[in-house]
């Protein structure tokens, strides 16, 4: 979970409790929702796949978890990694990413990734990673204004992190930037705190709110996905439901219902009929995506149960050239803090605090991995039968010829990478890099090295460098 109260606001509410009541009223939060109606009919099956004009043997699939600037750079790095090893085919494995889902530290990676792709590695150290992101936060633990806003809604709203993400590394970049074609599918990933269910920023989600996604800014949606409770005001998003007809996708709504549906889909299915209905309300409020899937899984699964079609959320030509598809999942998490367990005493409040908080992610987490592999394999099984019943005219028209064609030839692997990955010294050193938007640039480059390594030993376990 992303920046877990760290900022030692949470621990001082109770101790400010007086002050506030002396302090007297509330700041007004700035938080009014920033997404448009549309009244465009939206239809799933017309939202086209991302990726450049070159159909690869190799796509590879990426999921960076939360964990403030840590997960940011532990995923930067997996990045570096990536773009210094070179795959069978030729080229590096970074040409080969083609989605790419986030959530908290993790999105800002995901999302700059999106935006400038390869070359993500030439400026986001400079730009972010070595900054200090928490420069216009309010982290004044007993400041009664401070601890107004934090009863109100959140200490920090729209006018701190949000902006200076905007300032300093998206600009007005929005979402008709972030899929243009050409550049990966990027999924991020914030927490709905009434439907407790992930929101994500994606085409059928706000096709069911009838906003338009193209004109949402990208800083907006990051700093949704991080936005750790009470340390940030929620992330208000406004339902226009009632100013388009909004079809739910057919293959969603099959996923998503009888005895053996998918959770998942269950979940996302519920909550995009909240909502379309005027009586469950009119504003949802996000908050860090931590909360619901601390590994930033569920925009690809969502995406895999509500496409109608096989390959997606491939495009078709690459499900036909497709050998196999790698997806990684960057896991940043940290240790449990403290030796509360040595001890007859403890554990003290906030470490308290943050072991039920960790205990409540992790556990989700591991659930949502295990679902998110049977996914997976189900994908593959539909691949190789829908490959398997092509005209072999349509395989030659992308292929060029026959000649090598077997059409169960596609993998899909699933594979994590962690701190764990590098040995018990070094995670048990890495793992207490504080979850904040603030390092000291050796934690910053600690952790770069760390992806990078991590990600260079899986490849190399996998024969593949």
């Amino acid at each position: 979970m992303a920046m877990t109260v760290k900022f030692g606001l949470a621990r001082g509410l109770l101790a400010g409790w007086l002050a506030l009541v002396v302090a007297g009223c509330a700041s007004r939060v700035e938080n009014a929702p920033l997404n448009r109606p549309t009244s465009a009919a939206f239809a799933a099956e017309t939202h086209s796949v991302n990726g450049d004009d070159a159909l690869k043997s190799t796509i590879v699939g990426l999921a960076f978890s939360g964990g403030g600037t840590r997960a940011s750079a532990f995923s930067f790095g997996v990045l570096r990694g990536l773009a210094r090893a070179d795959t069978s085919g030729g080229g590096n494995y970074l040409e080969q990413v083609r989605f790419v889902s986030g959530v908290s530290g993790g999105s800002i990676t995901a999302a700059y990734f999106g935006l400038r792709g390869p070359n993500i590695l030439s400026d986001f150290e400079a730009r972010f990673l070595y900054r200090d992101a928490e420069e216009g936060l309010r982290t004044t633990v007993y400041s009664p204004e401070n601890l107004a806003r934090a009863l109100d809604s959140g200490v920090n709203d729209r006018s701190n992190f949000p902006k200076w993400l905007s300032k300093n590394l998206f600009g007005n970049a929005t979402f008709g930037d972030l899929n243009r074609p050409g550049r990966p599918t990027v999924w991020i990933n914030a927490s709905d705190i009434y439907s407790k269910t992930p929101f994500i920023f994606e085409p059928v989600t706000f096709g069911a709110i009838c906003s338009d996604l193209a004109s949402y800014p990208v800083a907006e949606a990051v700093a949704a996905s991080a936005a750790v409770p009470i340390v940030f005001a929620p992330t208000v998003v406004e339902s226009y439901a009632e100013r388009c007809n909004f079809q739910m996708p057919e293959h969603l709504t099959r996923a998503g219902s009888g005895r053996e549906a998918s959770p998942t889909a269950k979940a996302y299915l519920d909550a995009l009929k909240k909502y379309r209905d005027p009586q469950s309300g009119k504003f949802i409020k996000l908050l860090d995506g931590g909360l619901t899937d601390n590994w930033g899984l569920q925009g690809v699964n969502v995406a895999l149960a509500s496409s109608p079609e096989p390959w997606k959320p491939l495009s078709r030509e690459d499900a036909i050239a497709l050998t196999e598809f790698l997806f990684v999942v960057v896991d940043a998490g940290r240790l449990q803090e403290g030796d509360w367990t040595r001890t007859l005493e403890g554990p003290s409040g906030s470490e308290l605090l943050n072991a039920v908080t960790d205990t409540a992610v992790d556990s989700a987490v591991r659930s949502s991995f295990e679902v998110f592999r049977l996914q997976m394999q189900m994908w593959q099984e539909r691949l190789r039968s829908w490959r398997c019943g092509l005209p072999s005219g349509d395989v030659e028209a992308v292929r060029g010829s026959l000649e090598g064609w077997d059409c169960r030839a596609v993998s899909i692997r699933v594979r994590k990478v962690s701190f764990e990955d590098l040995g018990r010294e070094a995670a048990q050193k890495l793992g207490r890099i504080p979850t904040r938007l603030k390092l000291a640039p050796e934690q910053v480059k600690a952790a770069i090295d760390a992806g990078e390594q991590a990600i260079r030993k899986m490849l190399a376990e996998d024969g593949r460098s």
